[in-house]
């Protein structure tokens, strides 16, 4: 799980301090295409004597309004009782709720249902974690109806539920593939892992130097001696839909601040390759997906302080 943000595609998390080393200091930290807010989110845990003020923009409103209702302390646990998401609620509402497109997608992409096959055995565990409901599943799978009375959070559940697990699947036989799939689809509660990552945004201190947007990337108003870092949709990589690449490398080698973007390679002499760090990458999910690639940062070649 990512440190940074919240659960989103492609997320710089992982990688996010080196990144925020490179960056000069400057007065002001755009973050012109921020997904899932883990660049700002670290900058500001960080590196927040860097700059003065921070500046999140990313272009789905509804994404902007997440991060913010998760920094308001929206899914604490001791507030926030999720409830299961179904298959069938996903698709129904993918497209205008960004908390279930996120939270409750298949690699975060943002577009498939987090389960297949299991989504019942994982119904069955949110239900006991979360509600204190214990099927009939739930029941054979720990050996209790119930949470011992020490045992009360959400994350205390989910702690206990996995060491429950671990133990009871020592005594197994090795024949028994059936119930050693059902518990090691039990042992993983994604899903709360993932809130878990939306819990902790609500700790974000100095949020009076914080500006959020919900715009274009052009449509920005970069004030006097600003950096600008850019996590643009890196050129062969599916699922992030339609982005002009050539009108964006235009704008960017156009500008006369400091311009840093994120990708596997850009060709384009105007931009020069200041950094690379090696991230394992699971966009594409599965073992195909699971794969070491270098990710380089470039930067147009304007100096700091140009209006």
């Amino acid at each position: 799980m990512s440190d940074y943000g919240i659960p989103y595609m492609g997320s710089k998390g992982i990688i996010a301090p080196s990144i925020c080393m490179m960056l000069p200091n400057a007065e002001h930290f755009y973050d012109l295409f921020g997904g899932g807010f883990s660049m700002t989110h670290c900058m500001m845990n960080h590196f927040h004597k860097k700059y003065s003020y921070f500046h999140y923009n990313e272009i789905k409103s509804d994404v902007v309004d997440l991060v913010k209702r998760a920094i308001n302390g929206e899914f604490n646990y001791s507030v926030f009782k999720p409830k299961w998401v179904s298959r069938e609620d996903f698709f129904a509402k993918k497209d205008s709720d960004a908390y279930i497109r996120c939270i409750w997608s298949f690699g975060n992409n943002q577009r498939t249902y987090l389960f297949g096959d299991i989504e019942a055995y994982k119904r069955s565990s949110h239900q006991a974690v979360v509600f204190d409901e214990f099927d009939e599943a739930a029941i054979k799978v720990l050996g209790f109806d119930r949470w011992p009375n020490v045992v009360k959070t959400i994350k205390q559940r989910r702690i206990y539920w996995r060491q429950k697990v671990a133990f009871n699947s020592k005594g197994m036989k090795r024949g028994d593939l059936q119930q050693l799939q059902q518990l090691e689809q039990l042992q993983q509660l994604q899903q709360l892992e993932r809130l878990q990552q939306l819990e902790q945004l609500q700790q974000l201190q100095q949020l009076e130097r914080l500006s959020f947007y919900a715009k274009s990337y052009d449509e920005i108003n970069i004030l006097p001696n600003s950096v600008v870092y850019c996590d643009i949709p890196y050129e062969g990589t599916a699922g992030y839909g339609k982005f002009d690449r050539k009108k964006f490398l235009d704008w960017a080698a156009s500008r006369d601040f400091p311009v840093y973007i994120s990708e596997y390679n850009i060709s384009d002499n105007r931009f020069k390759n200041v950094y690379s760090i090696d991230k394992r990458s699971l966009l594409k999910g599965g073992l195909k997906g699971n794969r070491i690639k270098s990710e380089k940062l470039y930067w147009n070649g304007s100096p700091c302080g140009n209006s």
